[in-house]
């Protein structure tokens, strides 16, 4: 079922504007290991560019929405874990929208691009396991971001019942 949850997310992006306000040059890499901020000026320097392609400004915001999660990720109360999300990608989205512009419309499918932020994960996991010759397996991570995807459970389950504090990002392993 999970597969055909990937085929759905790479045809909702077929189907989505690619105009200068919402695609472009991005990161594919943008987190918080990634830039720096210079606190006396506020300027952010950003590198490790090895990663870019173009691809929708959605994606680079919500890798770095999802990146911002080992913040406040041992909280076990969802709402101040929310609030806390909110209020760092609003400081997130200034920086960004300081260099690159973006349609507010986009901004509603922050949680359309997360679950393709697990997409790419998803794959590229198996990915590595295939290039080093391993046997594909599924851990208790690969299988939460699975989960995820495959249940429709928006913003990476960080609000949802699914969400374990003390386990952080970990389901069940599957068979594959």
């Amino acid at each position: 079922m999970w597969k055909e949850k990937l085929v759905e997310l790479l045809e909702t992006l077929k189907g989505m504007d690619r105009n200068q306000e919402s695609f472009g040059m991005i990161h594919f890499d943008y987190n918080d290991g990634n830039y720096m901020i210079d606190f006396e000026t506020g300027q952010i320097t950003v590198y490790d560019f090895d990663n870019s392609c173009f691809g929708w400004y959605m994606y680079d915001l919500a890798d770095l929405w999802r990146s911002g999660l080992g913040w406040i990720a041992a909280e076990p109360d969802a709402g101040k874990r929310k609030k806390f999300m909110d209020d760092y990608f609003k400081t997130a989205l200034e920086g960004y929208r300081s260099e690159t512009g973006i349609e507010n419309s986009m901004l509603e499918k922050l949680p359309l691009f997360i679950q393709v932020t697990l997409m790419e994960n998803i794959v590229d996991s198996f990915e590595v396991m295939q290039n080093s010759g391993e046997e594909p397996i599924c851990d208790e991570e690969l299988s939460y971001l699975i989960k995820c995807v495959e249940d429709d459970i928006p913003y990476m389950g960080f609000f949802h019942e699914i969400y374990s504090c003390e386990d952080p990002f970990e389901y069940e392993k599957r068979n594959i």
